[in-house]
């Protein structure tokens, strides 16, 4: 399957379950993450990689907030 057609045809998760992405793959994701276009606004990307305990942290935090 050739990229556009996986363009055109993605869809979104509504709900983001485990087991979530790790190693080769995530390191795969996060380098087609940084290449993609930022309108010319020239910013820099971020990317937060949460794992184990951190992800039950994130939640609590945004149970509070």
């Amino acid at each position: 399957m050739d990229a556009l057609t996986l363009l055109l045809n993605r869809r979104s998760a509504s709900r983001l379950t485990s087991p979530a992405p790790q190693g080769e793959e995530l390191n795969n994701i996060l380098a087609a993450g940084m290449r993609a276009p930022d309108h010319g606004a020239l910013k820099p990307w971020h990317f937060v990689v949460m794992q184990n305990e951190g992800i039950n942290r994130f939640s609590e935090l945004l149970e509070k907030a």
